[in-house]
Parts: structure tokens; sequence; C-alpha cells
């Protein structure tokens, strides 16, 4: 059986479901499990490192046309094969394929998307999965959202593989210089369900130190007209590189994440493998990933989410240095190494 994973992600930026796709593949090459990545005829992002993947590129076009349009060509009259699907939809026409659900934020709230892609993944969503002989997700609270909104899945057919986190890049670091500033730290792209209008909201009034927000807007969301920066110790630092992003960990007072909706939440994890102070909503998904390794917080209330950060702006270093600790401790829950191997026996099963 010859193994094929979709590389369409190797010509988009690396946002989270794309890293999760690459780090998979990386992690399949460190282990010796031969596959291709068949992939659009399009240049490659600088972002990534193909160094050892055996690619071959096919057809016209690019994103979801490629996908479900011309990607399928590939396989007529191949015997034998898998497609392996990790950033979201397969295509619906391969029916010899595993696909990825991470979430389904865009059935959650489809206002927090624009028209064109809620349609799109409302229509494709289910009639991938039912064409698909298994399905992963990255979280338990996202597999019992897709069983309760898929109910003619079974809870058989689908597997969790968690993220994880590249630990030789998202670690402690003793060079790194101390910060002109006292700043609390905000990782994500920026969309609604991330929920920086409460956050900004209820950072206006901190005054003995500043919110830096890391992150770029993404087109498939609808705009956060809400989402005004009114207070000069608010800064917006738009999309930086990895290495940038180790330093800020390394930096925070504190690392804030108010999303209303994940089905992982990877920042938090990285904050917590670089001994950053880790501050979250109080939601299902977010209690399943950070365990007691975070502090959390009703994210509805900008009070709350105010009342969270001045706590631990004011705390003791004591306090600091064992939630600290118990982050170090969680991060050794998750590798990319356990998570591939566990696509290894996975692929195993379905292929039997």
């Amino acid at each position: 059986m010859t193994l094929y994973i979709n590389g369409r992600f190797l010509t988009q930026p690396m946002t989270g479901v794309n890293r999760y796709a690459y780090s998979i593949c990386k992690a399949l090459l460190e282990l010796g499990y031969s596959y291709t990545l068949i992939c659009p005829n399009k240049p490659f992002r600088a972002d990534y490192d193909i160094t050892g993947f055996h690619i071959v590129r096919f057809g016209w076009g690019n994103s979801h046309l490629w996908e479900q349009c011309v990607l399928p060509f590939y396989f007529i009259g191949k015997k034998d094969y898998l497609v392996l699907g990790l950033m979201g939809l397969g295509s619906v026409l391969i029916p010899n394929k595993i696909m990825t659900i991470h979430d389904l934020a865009f059935i959650k709230n489809p206002s927090w998307y624009t028209k064109a892609y809620y349609c799109l993944y409302k229509l494709m969503t289910p009639l991938a999965a039912r064409t698909s002989k298994h399905i992963i997700t990255v979280s338990n609270y996202s597999k019992e959202e897709i069983l309760r909104c898929y109910p003619f899945l079974k809870r058989e057919q689908i597997s969790v593989i968690y993220n994880a986190i590249d630990k030789q890049l998202f670690k402690p670091c003793t060079d790194v210089p101390h910060p002109e500033e006292r700043f609390i730290l905000c990782v994500s792209s920026i969309d609604p369900r991330k929920n920086f209008a409460r956050l900004i909201e209820a950072c206006q009034d901190i005054t003995d130190a500043k919110l830096y927000i890391v992150g770029n807007h993404n087109r498939v969301f609808n705009d956060q007209k809400s989402l005004q920066n009114t207070s000069d110790r608010i800064r917006f630092l738009g999309r930086i590189s990895d290495s940038e992003l180790v330093k800020l960990y390394n930096q925070a007072e504190c690392f804030v994440f108010p999303s209303i909706y994940e089905g992982f939440g990877l920042p938090p994890l990285e904050a917590m493998a670089c001994g950053c102070p880790v501050l979250v909503s109080d939601i299902p998904v977010l209690r399943e990933v950070c365990s007691d390794a975070a502090q959390y917080f009703n994210p509805f209330e900008p009070r709350e989410i105010l009342y969270a950060i001045t706590q631990y702006l004011n705390d003791a270093d004591v306090i600091k240095e064992k939630m600290r600790q118990k982050g170090y401790a969680n991060v050794t829950r998750f590798s990319w190494e356990k998570s591939a191997e566990l696509v290894i026996q996975l692929i195993r099963k379905v292929s039997e």
C-alpha cells in the first residue's frame, strides 16, 4: 500500500492547521515511514523545510479547486493506495482516504466566517466525512462535537491525535535580553472567535504593563469591527518569525489566551514550554489541553479577564514559578513523535 499525503499546505502560510500537517509529515519522516507528498504545481512557502521529503507536483490550480477537482485525476487507474489529508477537507471524489477535521467552528457560529467559506464547509465537510475510511481530529472535545453534528458517523470511525510543539524551538532561553517594558502576550490569528475585543476592553485600564498581540487577519473570517485599538498600551505586532515569538514568550510577564472556541489551542503549550505563565479561557477544550498548568477565567466577562491578569501581574514570584513548573510538566504529555506513531497505527489499521 502506497501512502500519499495531501501537501497543499506547503503553498500556504504556516498557520495552526498547516503547522499540524507539516509537523506530522516531519515526524513521519524522522520515524522512517515512507510516503509521498502530492502538491499543487505552485511555489512552496519559505516557512517549510522540505529537505528529505518525497514530493510529486500534479495538475493546475490551487486551494480547494485543486483538491476537489484536480487531485482525484492523479489516482485514476491506481490501486492499493491511501490518501492522508491533515488540514481540513478531504477530496470527496477520492474514497481511499483519511481526512482530518480540526474543529467545527463554522457550525458553532456561522457569523464568524464569510458566507462563501461557511457554505463551502457546510456542504463539503459531511460529504468528505461520508466518503472517508477514517477521520482524525485533534481533541476529545472536537471528537464529541463531530459526533454530535454528524450522527451518521460512529465513534470508532474517529481517532484523536493531538497537536504538539517543536521542543527544540519553544524552550526557555537564558540569552534573551530583559524587555524594555513589562508586557502581557497574546498570540493567535485575529478573528472573532479569538475574543480580542473583550481582551482589549479588559486591558484598557492596565497601567503597569502593555498588551502585545501577535497575529494576522485571515480573509476567511468576517471583519471584527469592534476590534479597535483605543489605547497606546496595546500593540498589534502582526505576524512575526518563530524565533521572535520564542523571544517574546521568554520575556512576557504572562501569556493570555481569551478564545471562546478552539479545536485544540496550541499557543498556550508554546508559552508553557518557554516558561511563560499561562492564563486561558475556561472552556472545555482548554481544560483538556492545559490541565492544571493554567489559570482560568470567564472569557465572556472583560472584568473577569482584567481581574485574572492583574492578579497575575501582582502575584509573588513563587506562584509564577509554581505555574512554570506545572507548564513544563504539562507539555510533556504532547509530542509530534507520539502523534506520528498514532498516525502510523491508524494507517495500518485502515489498510488491513
